[in-house]
């Protein structure tokens, strides 16, 4: 009886998809698999049901059972890839358009996607590699070359940004890309003012949408900042961040974990608590560690410290492997420090769960470098790994800690200032007082872990690097074990490789002061958050903001 009533409701749901009622399909494609029936089609439709209720968990769970049961459907894998950029999952969207490319390697569309993916995830090379290998199948597609033209802009080839813009103009002179990249190449070769006009324009017009309009005011922010009028580069900085608070912030309010901010408050008013003697205790060993690398180092601070230019310096040394910006460390053990109950079990952490940590870390981090690293100084590069340091300490004993420190005015106007990749630690930043209040709030917990944590620390000024590169560095290799090689002055052809981080575009560039001081030409604009910063800036020896 319940075979002849599935069969009923699964030929009603045929029939309504034929009349293109997609309502009734999705509802009896609902009452299917309720009734236990998991083929494809019925987990695509209740999939797309749940996306509409607002039930996105369910909905991936059942998309990611329809990729299980048909990998070989391209149309699993891409809606599948749609909702896990929905949800700013863009690594495992990523991953979901290659297979969907694997059985559909010419399809134009899906191409596209890939691209506009690896852009949002700061992977140029890949970006340009997915656009070019669509332009070669549909060469005369404005917005596409339009696209081009601004990759090639942001790699800071002019000449084939101007011509690839050409090219799209001619066939849609509207191409909102096409005139950013103009634009861009203006800024790169000396012409503000022209860049300035044009994004100007730009913004004028009622057919720019929330994904241009932020991309045109934060060029024509920096447009302003060369031009010297800090004020209007301000308004447009804060105009940008409005508009991205409120996109992501229906998406960050979701969120079941703590607000970061929330996070290092919790963490900050329990080791200020807490008796010191677990924390002073040493842990178990980590022989995992001592068996896969020479030495292991974590470079750590707050976003826009210096710490790229550490990290992409160390990296051209023979025996240093460099991990950036992943995030194995929280994968081993966040639910240690997630609640203060398992940061009490932290604190007596047994061997056999602390082992287990060390496994978990190690295993990914061989997946991911996917390159030998016996004998060799492993550097894992996450600025906000610095709430971890107490995990680090209990897994990871004989661990060397690299603390990157600028000027804390610079770090919070940059942070404010420049655009990231978004997640919840960087939608703080969107807010120049919550940019501020997050800096203090982590200074404070990282001393308090100073004074409380058995590790080695090892504390670098990004000013003192900019202006003694070699004698710097020379001093941090000495701390983590390595000898001088003049493979880590070659930094900025690292840098072009691979744009991840704002800071990279900078750095490919080479090594110059522009960034230093920055802060006093907005000081007007920051005065709200000075009082908060100031105390800092004399702690680490700045000048103060008078001087």
């Amino acid at each position: 009886m319940a075979s002849h009533t599935t069969d009923t409701i699964l030929e009603g749901m045929d029939a309504a998809l034929l009349d293109g009622d997609q309502a009734t399909a999705m509802r009896l494609a609902a009452d299917a698999l309720a009734l236990g029936v998991e083929d494809t089609l019925v987990l695509l439709l209740v999939a797309q049901q749940r996306v509409g209720a607002g039930r996105v968990k369910e909905a991936l769970v059942l998309l990611r059972k329809a990729s299980f049961l048909a990998p070989d459907e391209p149309e699993v894998w891409k809606r599948l890839a749609n909702l896990l950029t929905s949800q700013e999952m863009h690594a495992e969207a990523l991953a979901a358009l290659e297979s969907a490319l694997t059985l559909e390697p010419r399809s134009f569309e899906t191409l596209v996607v890939a691209g506009a993916t690896s852009f949002r995830m700061g992977d140029l090379e890949a970006t340009h590699s997915y656009y070019q290998r669509a332009a070669d199948l549909e060469p005369n597609q404005p917005e596409l070359l339009a696209t081009l033209a601004i990759i090639a802009a942001r790699r800071e080839d002019c000449g084939a940004a101007r011509g690839l813009a050409a090219q799209a103009l001619a066939l849609e002179p509207n191409a909102i890309n096409g005139h950013m990249a103009i634009a861009r190449a203006d800024l790169i070769e000396g012409d503000a003012d022209s860049a300035a006009r044009r994004t100007t324009k730009l913004l004028a017009r009622s057919d720019v949408g929330d994904e241009s309009r932020i991309a045109a005011l934060d060029l024509r922010a920096d447009v302003f900042d060369k031009l010297g009028q800090y004020s209007q580069a301000f308004a447009d900085y804060e105009a940008r961040n409005e508009i991205l608070a409120q996109r992501y912030g229906p998406l960050m309010r979701q969120s079941e974990t703590e607000r970061p901010i929330e996070y290092v408050r919790r963490l900050l008013a329990y080791f200020s608590e807490t008796s010191a003697e677990p924390w002073a205790r040493s842990a178990s060993r980590d022989s995992l560690g001592s068996r896969t690398v020479r030495r292991h180092v974590f470079l750590v601070g707050f976003p826009r410290s210096g710490t790229t230019l550490l990290e992409k310096a160390l990296a051209g040394h023979p025996e240093i492997v460099t991990l950036e910006e992943v995030d194995h460390l929280g994968v081993a053990g966040r639910h240690l420090l997630s609640s203060n109950a398992g940061l009490s079990g932290l604190a007596n952490l047994p061997a056999a769960a602390a082992e287990t940590c060390r496994q978990t870390y190690w295993n990914a981090v061989r997946k991911t470098l996917g390159e030998s690293l016996l004998g060799r100084v492993l550097v894992d590069k996450l600025p906000l790994h610095t709430p971890s340091l107490p995990l680090i300490a209990k897994l990871f004993p004989d661990a060397k800690i690299l603390f990157a420190l600028r000027d804390p005015r610079d770090v919070v106007f940059s942070c404010f200032r420049r655009r990231f990749r978004m997640n919840a630690a960087m939608f703080e930043f969107l807010k120049l007082t919550g940019a501020a209040q997050y800096y203090d709030k982590t200074m404070r917990l990282a001393n308090v872990y100073r004074q409380l944590l058995p590790l080695g620390i090892y504390r670098v000024r990004h000013e003192d690097v900019v202006a003694d590169f070699d004698g710097e560095i020379k001093k941090i290799l000495d701390f983590v074990g390595a000898d001088w090689n003049p493979a880590v002055s070659d930094f900025s052809e690292r840098a072009k490789a691979k744009r991840i981080t704002p800071s990279d575009p900078q750095l490919a560039r080479g090594l110059n002061a522009n960034g230093i001081g920055q802060w006093r030409n907005y000081q007007s604009q920051l005065s709200p958050v000075l009082g908060v910063l100031e105390p800092w800036a004399r702690e680490f020896g700045y000048p103060a903001a008078r001087e």
